[in-house]
């Protein structure tokens, strides 16, 4: 067994793979655990309701169809977002942004990750800010994203938002990082980040490295299988998201 340390333990989409992702049961079931942080990912409504849903459109995870952006929230709560993960959550509902960040009350850590910017989804960045700010949850959120363009405007509008930056795959020391596609940016663009997240399969001993010597933390996603959390803990990476949270905490002094 690896080696016991101070590992950050992230809960994915809640607790997503014990309960239906993103959802309050997912959240709840997570805080129960006693994960570190949780992660949820949010979309816009076309009556600008910031949900935390994974997909653009409601087909995986809810009984409903169609795109979010051009559903009202309450057209969005005739679904049930448990119903295919498990009759049992036919209940469940998509939550609000604001719903999971009051159920989480600064509790653990909250990662918000949005996949799209303001060119899909109008002024979603200045609507995910005003959903923290109102619950004066600056301190335990953090917005984080693949895409440049939306965590620039985040940072751009609050520098008090506390960001992360999410890749697939980063190179060490070159300009290279693999998104949906090769792009050619380097560390030094996200100074103003907390913390870079990578696939754990390119999470290297360079990276890793590479960025702690930027004084910033390196977490990996999304990791479910024993064998691999050894080998990254071994590696020295600073937290881990899984959808098994449960898997995580006998690696923790």
């Amino acid at each position: 067994m690896a080696p016991k340390k101070n590992i950050i333990i992230t809960g994915h989409r809640g607790a997503g793979g014990l309960a239906p992702e993103n959802t309050l049961a997912a959240i709840k079931l997570a805080l129960d655990l006693g994960v570190d942080r949780i992660e949820i990912d949010v979309q816009q409504t076309s009556d600008n309701v910031i949900i935390v849903l994974h997909d653009r459109t409601l087909r995986r995870t809810t009984t409903g169809a169609g795109f979010v952006k051009n559903k009202t929230y309450a057209e969005i709560l005739k679904f049930s977002a448990g119903y295919k993960y498990n009759r049992y959550y036919i209940k469940e509902k998509v939550p609000t942004l604001d719903e999971v960040l009051k159920l989480i009350d600064g509790r653990v850590q909250l990662l918000i990750e949005t996949k799209y910017s303001f060119m899909y989804y109008p002024n979603i960045e200045r609507h995910i800010i005003n959903v923290i700010k109102n619950n004066n949850a600056k301190e335990w959120c953090k917005v984080i994203s693949f895409n440049d363009r939306a965590l620039f405007r985040i940072h751009k509008l609050d520098k008090e938002i506390r960001t992360g930056k999410l890749f697939v795959g980063k190179h060490a020391n070159l300009p290279l990082s693999f998104d949906k596609g090769v792009n050619l940016k380097p560390l030094s663009r996200y100074g103003f980040v907390d913390e870079i997240i990578v696939k754990h399969v390119y999470a290297t001993k360079s990276i890793i490295d590479r960025v702690h010597g930027m004084g910033k933390e390196l977490h990996v996603w999304t990791v479910n299988d024993p064998d691999t959390i050894e080998r990254l803990i071994e590696r020295g990476v600073d937290g881990i998201i899984s959808d098994y949270p449960n898997l995580l905490f006998k690696y923790r002094k």
